[in-house]
């Protein structure tokens, strides 16, 4: 099976320009655990993930904005590109499933982007890989 038949879209994504507050809001909000980060064309600039929120609202440190509102949950001033990581790539469409499983683990991530010429068309996560083994089990298991 191929990540373009898993993948969850559309897409939602923040700007960096985002405030904290409201790439929190769309988190908690859609229950996702990560965001991708796009520029007005829609091309990958990086991720926002859980662990990068609760990091620069509640533990201040090398990792936290220099903002005054650090350790303040919504972050008024914070912007979402002070906090986001630059991710190394996305996958492709045709990325096979068990391919991208094995670099989804080795690399601790919740989810990935997936890209088409640069462009966000996509995320597979977790839930999307059990989603698609469970429907594999499922087909196996009907007569």
């Amino acid at each position: 099976m191929r990540v373009r038949e898993v993948m969850t879209t559309p897409v939602v994504a923040v700007t960096p320009a985002a405030t904290l507050g409201e790439a929190i809001a769309v988190l908690a909000g859609k229950g996702f655990t990560s965001l991708p980060v796009v520029d007005e064309t829609g091309r990958l600039l990086g991720v926002l993930e859980e662990d990068d929120v609760v990091l620069a609202c509640y533990v201040p440190g090398p990792r936290s904005p220099s903002d005054p509102d650090v350790g303040v949950l919504l972050g008024g001033r914070t912007k979402v590109r002070d906090v986001m990581r630059i991710p190394g790539a996305g996958t492709h469409p045709d990325m096979e499933l068990a391919d991208l499983a094995e670099r989804m683990l080795e690399h601790r991530l919740r989810s990935v982007p997936v890209l088409d010429h640069g462009r966000v068309v996509g995320v597979v996560t977790w839930r999307d890989l059990l989603r698609a083994r469970a429907t594999e089990t499922s087909s196996r298991d009907m007569p």
